[in-house]
C-alpha cells in the first residue's frame, strides 16, 4: 500500500527512538507489542525515501515522493494493531510531554577471540532457559560462542555441557529435560562456570561445590559434585568455595593473575556489570578481587586498603619463565600460573651490572623508608616496581618507557624519569628535611618501638637517644634497643654470621648429635650481609615439643652462661611456642646481634625453610598462590580443601597435603623448584 509522504512524517513526529548506533530512528511508541515488532522491523532511509518494512522483505526504496510498505500479512496486522491501541489509550508521556523511548535489544555480536585462547573450543552448550532473553544469559551464551563452543537451541547428542541459571534446581531442570538425557557424560553445571573458566583462561573442574546443581541426585547423597566429563583435562584448576545462591558470582580479575586476553576481562566485567544490575549484594571476595585489580598501578602518595596488601605483590612482571632443565615441568603449567611472581628465577647477578642500577638504589631507599614508618602499601609498591626494573636489559630513562612496564604506574614513573634526568630525587630528599624528621627516623630504629611509638615520642618533644634515656618510659626492650642502638643498626657479615650458627650449632648437637641447625632468612638466599640471625632447630624426628624443652631447658642456659647469649627479648614458655628471641656477641667483640632460635618439628621442616626463608614477596605469591588453588600455605604445612567465609576468615583448617619436604611443596603448587638463592624479587 501507498501512503502520503507529508502525512507519515507528520506522525513520526511525536516519536522518539535512540538506535545502538546512537543515531535517531523512528519507531511507533507508546504500544509494547508495536515497540517489540519495530525491534524487527528496522527503517532505511534512502535519498529521501523512507520504508518500513519485515526483515523478511527489506529492499532498496525507490527515489520517489512516497513511502512504500510491503503488504506483507505480518506488516499489515502490525499496523493496524497500532491504530487500534491508539485509539483505545494514548501513549504514555514521559514527563517531558514527549513518549517515552523504547530501548531496542541488542543483536548478539561476537568478538573476535584467538584460537589458542578458544578453552571451550569442541563443547556445545545446552542451556536452562535455552534462549538469549535474560541479559546475563544473552551474554553467558555470546562469550561461550567466542571462546569457541557450539550452542545447541535443541537436542542432541553432541552435547557435552548444560548451563542451568541461578536459582533454578535439579526439579526444574527435569521439567526441560529428561534423566536419560542428562546422562550419558553430559556435565550439569550452574551459570557460575562459564564465566570462571574464561576468567582463569581454561577448562575447570566441574567437581566444584561452586558448579553444582541444587538437589542433583548425583551430587545429595555425596555432597560432591558430578563427576567431571571427558572434557576436562587432568591438570584444571580446582576452585575451592560454596555454593552461594542469589550471590554475585566470583569473577577472577584480568589484572590480577594476567588469567587471559583482554577480551576475557571484557566478558568478567560485563557480566559483573549484569549481576550489579539484578540490585544484589556482592560479597567479600568480590571486594577483594575488585581491590586487587587496582594493584597493577598502585597509588604511591595516597593511603589505600592493607586487605589488598598479599595480593598486590603476587603477581610478577609478564616475563617467561624458561629457566633451563630445572623447569621442564613448566610446560605443564596453566598459562594464568605462569605470571606468578614465584614462578620467576633470580638468576643471582649483581645488581651493579644492571643497567638501571642507580635508579633501583634510590627506590631501594625508597622502599626502605616506607618500610621503616610501617607503610606497608607503598613499600610493596615500590619493590614490585624495583623487581621489575631487575628484569630490564636496557636502561629506563622516560616516563614512557616505565609505564611500559607492568607494575609501574604514573607517579613511580615520574620519579625513575627524575632519577635517571637529575641524578637526585627530591622526595627522598626531603625525608630528613626537618628535625622532627630525622628523630622520627632515629627513633623507629629503637628495637621494641613501632612508628606509633617513635611518633609519640616525637610529638612529647624528645629529639636524641638521650632524651629518651633520660626522659622517656621505657619498656625492658625499648631500654636495650636504646642502649644498643648503634649494634642492632649494623649489618652482619655473611662470614660473621656463619660463626654464630656454628657456635649454637655445637651447643646443640653435643646434647643430640642428630639435631640440625639451619641459617635460614637471607643468608640462605645468599646475601654478602644481613640485618639478623635466624637459626632454624629441628630434628628429622623430633616432636615440638622435644625441641622446645631441649633448647629452653639445656642449650639457651648453656649459651648464656658462656656469654655468647646475652639478652633474652622474646621467649615461649616450656609449654607452649616456638622461639626464642635476643641479641648474641662473639667471644673478644662488645657488638651485639640479633639473632633469633626457632623450634621447628621435623614434620614441618619443609615449610618452615620455605617461610624464613624468603624472601617475602615470593612467600606472598606462594601463598595466594595456594589459596588461588583452594588451598592454604603457612610455616606448618601446604592444606588442601581449606574453605573460607566473609572477610576471607577460614571455616574449615583443611587436610594437611605436605610439610616435611620443600620440594615437594613446590611441586604440589605446580612452581619449578626453586634455589634459595633464586627467591630474591
Amino acid at each position: 500500500m501507498t501512503l502520503n509522504k507529508s502525512a507519515f512524517f507528520r506522525d513520526l513526529d511525536s516519536l522518539d527512538y535512540v538506535s545502538d548506533d546512537g543515531q535517531h530512528r523512528p519507531a511507533l511508541a507508546g504500544t509494547p507489542f508495536v515497540r517489540d515488532s519495530l525491534d524487527r522491523a528496522p527503517i532505511s532511509k534512502l535519498s529521501g525515501t523512507s520504508k518500513l518494512a519485515h526483515p523478511s522483505s527489506v529492499s532498496e526504496a525507490s527515489a520517489n515522493d512516497t513511502m512504500t510498505i510491503h503488504s506483507s500479512t505480518g506488516v499489515n496486522n502490525l499496523l493496524e494493531k497500532h491504530n487500534e491501541s491508539t485509539t483505545k489509550r494514548p501513549a504514555e508521556a514521559a514527563p517531558s510531554g514527549r513518549p517515552k523511548a523504547c530501548k531496542k535489544r541488542r543483536a548478539m555480536s561476537l568478538q573476535s577471540v584467538p584460537e589458542s585462547n578458544q578453552i571451550f573450543k569442541g563443547l556445545t552448550f545446552f542451556f536452562i532457559p535455552n534462549n538469549s532473553i535474560a541479559p546475563d544469559r544473552k551474554l553467558r551464551i555470546q562469550r561461550s560462542q567466542e571462546y569457541g563452543a557450539s550452542w545447541a537451541q535443541a537436542w542432541s547428542a553432541n552435547i557435552t555441557h548444560v548451563i542451568v541459571d541461578r536459582g533454578l534446581d535439579y526439579k526444574e531442570v527435569l521439567k526441560v529435560l529428561t534423566p536419560d538425557q542428562l546422562s550419558g557424560g553430559v556435565t550439569l553445571v550452574n551459570q557460575h562456570y562459564i564465566s570462571d573458566c574464561i576468567g582463569f583462561g581454561t577448562i575447570l573442574r566441574v567437581t566444584q561445590l561452586r558448579f553444582r546443581v541444587d538437589g542433583n541426585p548425583a551430587t545429595s547423597a555425596s555432597g560432591a559434585a558430578p563427576v567431571e566429563s571427558k572434557t576436562t583435562s587432568d591438570g584444571s584448576l580446582p576452585i575451592k568455595g560454596y555454593r552461594r545462591r542469589d550471590k554475585r558470582a566470583l569473577t577472577p580479575s584480568q589484572k590480577e593473575d594476567t588469567l587471559t586476553s583482554n577480551l576475557a576481562s571484557t566478558t568478567v566485567q560485563q557480566e559483573d556489570g549484569f549481576r550489579r544490575s539484578e540490585q544484589q549484594k556482592p560479597d567479600i571476595l568480590d571486594v577483594l578481587i575488585q581491590k586487587v585489580k587496582a594493584a597493577s598501578d598502585l597509588p604511591l602518595d595516597e593511603p589505600d586498603y592493607e586487605v589488598a596488601l598479599d595480593s598486590a605483590i603476587e603477581v610478577g612482571p609478564s616475563a617467561g619463565v624458561s629457566d633451563g632443565p630445572e623447569n621442564k615441568s613448566d610446560d605443564k603449567v596453566h598459562e594464568w600460573q605462569k605470571s606468578f611472581t614465584c614462578m620467576q628465577k633470580h638468576d643471582g647477578t649483581s645488581i651493579s651490572s644492571n643497567p638501571n642500577a642507580r635508579t633501583i638504589e634510590t627506590l631501594q631507599k625508597m622502599a626502605d623508608y616506607y618500610d621503616r614508618t610501617a607503610d606497608n602499601w607503598r613499600t610493596m609498591a615500590y619493590r614490585k616496581a624495583i623487581t621489575a626494573l631487575k628484569q630490564q636489559d636496557t636502561q629506563i630513562c622516560t616516563k614512557a618507557q616505565a609505564l611500559g612496564i607492568r607494575g609501574i604506574g604514573q607517579r613511580l614513573a615520574d620519579k625513575i624519569e627524575e632519577i635517571v634526568s637529575t641524578d637526585r630525587l627530591r622526595r627522598l630528599e626531603n625525608i630528613n628535611s626537618t628535625p622532627e624528621d630525622r628523630s622520627l627516623q632515629l627513633f623507629i630504629g629503637v628495637y621494641g618501638a613501632g612508628f606509633a611509638q617513635a611518633s609519640k615520642w616525637v610529638a612529647k618533644g624528645y629529639r636524641s637517644l638521650e632524651d629518651l634515656k633520660t626522659m622517656a618510659e621505657l619498656t625492658a626492650n625499648q631500654k636495650i634497643g636504646v642502649e644498643r642502638y648503634h649494634d642492632f643498626q649494623q649489618r652482619i657479615p655473611r662470614a660473621e654470621v656463619a660463626v654464630h650458627a656454628n657456635i649454637v650449632r655445637a651447643a646443640v648437637q653435643a646434647i643430640d648429635p642428630d639435631m640440625e641447625v639451619i641459617v635460614a632468612g637471607s643468608y640462605r638466599r645468599g646475601a654478602a650481609d644481613c640485618g639478623d640471625i635466624d637459626v632454624l632447630i629441628t630434628k628429622n624426628t623430633g616432636t615440638l615439643e622435644y625441641i622446645r624443652d631441649l633448647m629452653i631447658e639445656n642449650v639457651v642456659p648453656t649459651l648464656t652462661q658462656k656469654g655468647f647469649l646475652k639478652v633474652s627479648l622474646a621467649a615461649t614458655s616450656r609449654g607452649d611456642g616456638s622461639k626464642w628471641h635476643g641479641a648474641s656477641a662473639l667471644p673478644d667483640t662488645e657488638i651485639w646481634r640479633r639473632i633469633d632460635l626457632l623450634f621447628v618439628p621435623g614434620s614441618e621442616i619443609g615449610a618452615a625453610l620455605l617461610y624464613f626463608t624468603g624472601n617475602d614477596i615470593f612467600n606472598r605469591s606462594l601463598r595466594l598462590l595456594a589459596r588461588k588453588k583452594g588451598m592454604r600455605l603457612n610455616q606448618r604445612g601446604l592444606y588442601k580443601d581449606v574453605l573460607r567465609g566473609a572477610g576471607q576468615v577460614k571455616v574449615t583448617e583443611g587436610s594437611l597435603l605436605e610439610g616435611q619436604d620443600e620440594k615437594h611443596i613446590l611441586e604440589i603448587l605446580g612452581v619449578p623448584w626453586r634455589p634459595p638463592e633464586h627467591r630474591i624479587c
